[in-house]
C-alpha cells in the first residue's frame, strides 16, 4: 500500500481485523474498512460504495500447513473469497481491472530440464494451498470481460521487512534477533535446509503488482529466476546479525512434499510489463532482520 500512496494513488485498504501499530500502514493516507472477503453481501456494499479502478486482492490463506490442516477454511478464504469479490466488481458493472495474487505453487509436479518455469507451464497443484489458488483463477476465467480485465500473478517467494515469521527467512530473522537481545537461547530451530528456492524482494513484487493492474493481462510470474538454497540464506542471515546459533531441525517444520529445486522465469513480466528487481538478495536480508529488531525493541 505504501507504494501505491507514494505514486499518487488514492487507496481504500480493507482489513479483516486490526491491524497492530507496527503494521507498515500505520500513517500513511488511506481510507480504511473492515472486510469479510466470506461474506458475498459484504463484498458487494464495499465495492459498490467505492467503486474501485482497480481491485489488488492479497486477502486469503497463505501458509501451506495451515491450508493442509484445515481445506475447508482454505477454500473458504482462497476460493470463495475470491468469487464473492469478483463477483461484486461484475455486478457493480464499472470498468475495473482485477489483480489477483495466485502463487507459484501452482506449478506442482515438473521435470528439472523444464526449469525455469514460465507461465505456460501445466498447472498441477501438490497441497491444499496450490490447489485453491488454481481453483480461484478458475474463478477469474469465469468473469473476465472487456469491462473487467483480469491479472494474475504467480509471485515465487518473496521475502523482506514485516513478513509473519511463519515463513522461513523471517523465522530465521526473528530467530536470531531474539538470541542477539537475549530473548532465547542460542538454538535456531529449521526445517529442510537443502531445498533451493527463487526469493525476491517484497517491495519490487509490489512494483510489479500496480505495474501489471494498470498496463498487463493475464498471467505472470514474478520472481528473480535464481535458485538459492536455504541454507545459504541462513549463512547470510547470520553473517548479518553476528549471532552465534546452534542450529536444530525442527520436524514440525518440514512439509510431506518437498520440490527440491524452485525458480521461475519472468521474462513475461520484464517484456510486457518492463518490470525487474531491483533489491539485491543482501539488502532484503538485511531489512528483514533489522524489521525483527525494531519490532522487539518497542
Amino acid at each position: 500500500m505504501r507504494h501505491l500512496v507514494d505514486t499518487g494513488d488514492e487507496v481504500t485498504a480493507t482489513f479483516f481485523r486490526e491491524v497492530p501499530v507496527w503494521h507498515p500502514t500505520h500513517g500513511l493516507n488511506i481510507k480504511r474498512e473492515s472486510l469479510d472477503v466470506c461474506s458475498a453481501a459484504a463484498c458487494l456494499d464495499l465495492i459498490d460504495r467505492v467503486a474501485p479502478d482497480v481491485v489488488y486482492h492479497l486477502a486469503g490463506m497463505a501458509f501451506v500447513p495451515e491450508a493442509e490442516d484445515n481445506f475447508l477454511n482454505a477454500l473458504n478464504l482462497n476460493v470463495v473469497g475470491v468469487s464473492n469479490l469478483i463477483r461484486a466488481v461484475s455486478l457493480v458493472g464499472k470498468k475495473c481491472s482485477f489483480l489477483f495474487t495466485s502463487s507459484a505453487e501452482v506449478y506442482g509436479h515438473f521435470l528439472p530440464e523444464q526449469l525455469p518455469l514460465n507461465e505456460s507451464h501445466p498447472v498441477k497443484p501438490l497441497n491444499n494451498y496450490s490447489l485453491s489458488k488454481a481453483m480461484a483463477e478458475m474463478v477469474l476465467g469465469r468473469y473476465a470481460s472487456d469491462s473487467l480485465r483480469t491479472v494474475i500473478i504467480r509471485p515465487f517467494n518473496h521475502i523482506g521487512p514485516a513478513q509473519d515469521d511463519r515463513f522461513v527467512v523471517s523465522s530465521f530473522a526473528r530467530q536470531l534477533a531474539e538470541i542477539s537481545m537475549s530473548r532465547r537461547d542460542s538454538v535456531l530451530r529449521v526445517g529442510n535446509l537443502s531445498a533451493q528456492r527463487d526469493f525476491t524482494d517484497v517491495r519490487d513484487i509490489v512494483q510489479g503488482y500496480r505495474l501489471a493492474a494498470l498496463l498487463g493481462s493475464g498471467v505472470y510470474n514474478f520472481c528473480s529466476g535464481e535458485a538459492v538454497q536455504i541454507s545459504r540464506m541462513l549463512e547470510l542471515l547470520i553473517e548479518q546479525s553476528g549471532v552465534a546459533a546452534t542450529i536444530e531441525v525442527d520436524n514440525t517444520r518440514l512439509r510431506a512434499v518437498e520440490i527440491p529445486v524452485l525458480y521461475g522465469s519472468a521474462l513475461k513480466a520484464k517484456k510486457e510489463l518492463g518490470w525487474s528487481c531491483k533489491y539485491s538478495l543482501a539488502e532484503s536480508l538485511r531489512d528483514a532482520y533489522q524489521f525483527w529488531l525494531m519490532i522487539l525493541q518497542r
